[in-house]
Parts: structure tokens; sequence; C-alpha cells
């Protein structure tokens, strides 16, 4: 009898425990204010400036980077992210350019030549690479899907949704056009994404739901990795 109550006594004390039989708590993984992304990895990718000289992204290699997807004739959401961006590289005055560049990525290399690009920069009074592609490079009006691929893979890279489609049809006709598209739109997903020191994808920011301080809070946490 003794014995049975005293393993009782035993039983209910270890139940009382602090801490004991409680479920295991999840840790929060959101490093960012943005939307989180798992270390991916893009493309060392080589495209045009508007200078017509080749890029290739590992020049940046140990900067931040944040990468927008814009194109030249945009009639409201590229500038939009054009002057944030430029708001953006103002609030690091003494990283940018030395540990935080920004670059801006055509969704539209039919019309966006380096001269397009080179010219909306100016209008825009950006300051930083806009990047694009020869898809004509023999200039006869066809264009060469295997050029056309180069920026379709990086398009992928960042899972950009692009589609182009004549003025007057209601139906898209696709990206890969061989054939010079006129009097086409392009509709194409908006999202602004950082990647850390050693070029890879850590936050996405959709560009119409910016938080302009807490963007620049992101960039701030990669710079201090």
């Amino acid at each position: 009898m003794y014995k049975t109550k005293f393993t009782s006594i035993i039983l209910i004390s270890f139940f009382l425990l602090p801490g004991c039989f409680e479920a295991p708590i999840e840790e929060d993984n959101d490093v960012f204010f943005g939307i989180d992304i798992d270390s991916k990895d893009v493309p060392m990718f080589t495209l045009i400036n508007e200078n017509s000289t080749e890029f290739n992204l590992t020049e940046f290699e140990g900067k931040v980077v944040v990468i927008s997807f814009v194109f030249t004739r945009c009639p409201d959401v590229c500038p939009v992210v054009v002057q944030s961006l430029k708001w953006l590289s103002q609030q690091f005055p003494e990283e940018y350019h030395s540990e935080l560049e920004i670059l801006a990525i055509t969704v539209d290399p039919w019309l966006d030549t380096p001269e397009a690009m080179g010219q909306w920069k100016e209008n825009m009074s950006a300051d930083w690479n806009f990047l694009s592609w020869d898809v004509d490079p023999d200039n006869d009006g066809t264009f060469n899907p295997e050029e056309v691929w180069v920026m379709e893979d990086v398009w992928g890279a960042f899972n950009v949704g692009l589609q182009t489609y004549k003025a007057n049809e209601e139906n898209n006709t696709g990206t890969s056009a061989r054939h010079h598209p006129y009097e086409y739109f392009v509709d194409h997903s908006t999202s602004t994404f950082i990647l850390d020191k050693n070029l890879k994808q850590r936050v996405e920011w959709m560009d119409l739901d910016w938080v302009p301080e807490l963007v620049v809070k992101d960039v701030r946490i990669l710079l201090d990795e």
C-alpha cells in the first residue's frame, strides 16, 4: 500500500515539473520582411547592357544585388519600380556600388535594344545596368529562337511569368515569337529579387507590395551577413 502511494506521488510530481512533456516549439525560419527564399541558385548569366557591353553576373560576386524585371514601353508599374530602386540606393550612400548593386533586366528583348535601354535609363535618371540581349543578330527581322532562349533561361531562373500579345487579341501568344511581334504588348509578373553576396536568391518583393522601409531592412540584413 505504501509502495503504491509513494509511486503515485513520484508520477504526479514528474508531470508537474516545468517544461515536461511540452510540445516542441517550432522555430520561425523567416528572416526577412519580404518573401524568404531558401538560398536558390541562379545561373551566372551573360547579357548586354545599355552600352552594348557584355555583362556577367559574376562581376557582382561579393555584393548584395537587387534585380528587377522591366521593359521600356511599360506604361505603369516599371517606372514606379525604377523610382523605388533609385530611392533604395539613396538609403545606402556608403554601400551603394561598393557593397550593393542594382540590375534591371528587360522582359521585352524584341524592342529593348541597348539604345532603347540607354535612352530609358537616361529618362529615368538611373545609374545601374539595364540588361537585354540581341535576339536578331542578323538584323533580318526574324528572331533567332536560340537567342530568345538566352533571355528565357534568365526569366525562368526567377520564375518570371511573361506573355506577349497583340493589341487587338485577347489571347496571349507566348514568349518565343520567332518573327517580330508588331504592335504587341508584354504582360509579366512583377517582382524584385535580392541576392546575397554569394549571388543566391534570398528575398522576393512583389513590386506592388513594396514597403520601402522594410525593403531597406532586408538589404541591411544581407549586407551584415
